[in-house]
């Protein structure tokens, strides 16, 4: 049987991405009380997530699989 409709098919850089902006707003709301430090945490913490990903693949990039 096969799926109908279309599919989501995320690449690596999307799916954390995704993964990043969810976790930052979840964090966000949960740590800090006024819409300012929500907004600043949210973006502080999604650059952050972003940067590590790509810097623990980076980190990763020469060894073999």
């Amino acid at each position: 049987m096969e799926p109908q409709g279309p599919a989501l098919v995320l690449s690596h850089i999307e799916a954390m991405a995704l993964f990043a902006f969810f976790t930052s707003l979840v964090f966000a709301f949960l740590s800090k009380r006024g819409w300012r430090d929500r907004t600043k945490y949210f973006l502080w913490t999604f650059v952050l997530f972003l940067l590590a990903g790509v810097g623990l693949g980076w980190l990763m990039y020469p060894f073999p699989r």
